[in-house]
């Protein structure tokens, strides 16, 4: 299976309030992303809308994170994608994160609890 893996890092948390380290979560995307592909490309912020579950439209600048995946880095770091994944999504206080792979398109809103040590 070969395609292409693609975050979205918007600059806003579920109440629109701005995430002041948001370069950040977008270098770390795009490192991860270079692991499982080789190299990694992130657009410049593009204007987006989240539908929040009160029906209001949350405003957004999101940064897309992509990569063509390696099949065998993708499997060596299914861990980490998923941690990076849920670990943004609590940090950040999002409503939903979302990511697309091999053309489909994917959604998490429950959050893994953040580990222990």
């Amino acid at each position: 299976m070969n395609g292409f893996l693609t975050l979205y890092v918007p600059n806003k948390d579920c109440l629109g309030g701005l995430i002041e380290n948001h370069e950040k979560w977008t270098n770390e995307a795009q490192v991860l992303l270079t692991e499982i592909g080789g190299g990694a490309t992130a657009f410049p912020p593009v204007d987006g809308t989240w539908r929040r579950p009160d029906g209001s439209d949350l405003w957004e600048q999101t940064r897309l994170a992509y990569t063509y995946i390696d099949p065998d880095k993708l499997a060596a770091n299914m861990s980490r994608l998923r941690a990076f994944l849920h670990r943004f999504g609590r940090e950040t206080n999002q409503g939903e994160v979302v990511f697309e792979f091999d053309g489909w398109f994917w959604s998490i809103v429950k959050y893994d609890q953040p580990a222990e040590g």
